[in-house]
């Protein structure tokens, strides 16, 4: 069991490391332990990383190996939840770059404007309405998918204020098909 649970968290958390298109996984997991417990990886799991993982960066939503897969920022301060949708994410074809909150976010999409971003509202720094508000004044047209886990006072005015900003919204926790389902509405 144990060696199960090792696989699998170095399957999640590999996927963190990873940016789709590298052609090596320098620094990974995998290479230096996991910061999470302080053990290093097995070879059999360091294996399954090399097997598993690297082969999905060539995947492609539209399936044709010369297409570039969309990119999606994903923005959220919770780095255990960003490494499984960021896995579920790429799984499925897509390029994803991860900021830890607004300001990270927001600097990334200057610098290299992805085809979606979705962000969480609640995060220290810079929070995801005002995040949502000065990327759409700057991107009217950027598609944004905004989530929330409720924190201390809740989240309708928030998802109505996005939503009124053009964002779908997610209630946290979802299910991640219903995560997929909304990024393929809005990239199609």
């Amino acid at each position: 069991m144990e060696h199960f649970e090792e696989l699998a968290t170095a399957h999640i958390c590999a996927a963190h490391e990873v940016q789709a298109g590298v052609d090596t996984l320098e620094k990974s997991a995998f290479e230096r332990g996991l910061p999470e417990n302080g053990k290093t990886l097995s070879d059999s799991a360091s294996r399954h990383l090399q097997d598993n993982i690297q082969p999905n960066l060539n995947r492609t939503v539209a399936g044709e190996p010369d297409d570039m897969p969309p990119v999606i920022l994903l923005i959220d301060d919770e780095e255990s939840f960003r490494c499984v949708i960021k896995q579920v994410l790429v799984n499925d074809g897509f390029e994803v770059v991860e900021a830890a909150n607004g300001k990270e976010g927001i600097q990334y999409f200057y610098e290299k404007p992805a085809d979606m971003i979705i962000t969480d509202i609640i995060m220290p720094e810079k929070e995801g309405i005002e995040t949502i508000i000065e990327l759409k004044k700057a991107f009217p047209d950027v598609k944004l998918i905004a989530m929330s886990g409720g924190g201390w006072y809740g989240t309708d005015i928030d998802f109505d204020m996005a939503k009124k900003l053009g964002a779908k919204t997610l209630d946290k926790p979802f299910a991640l098909q219903e995560l997929l389902d909304v990024v393929h509405e809005l990239l199609n």
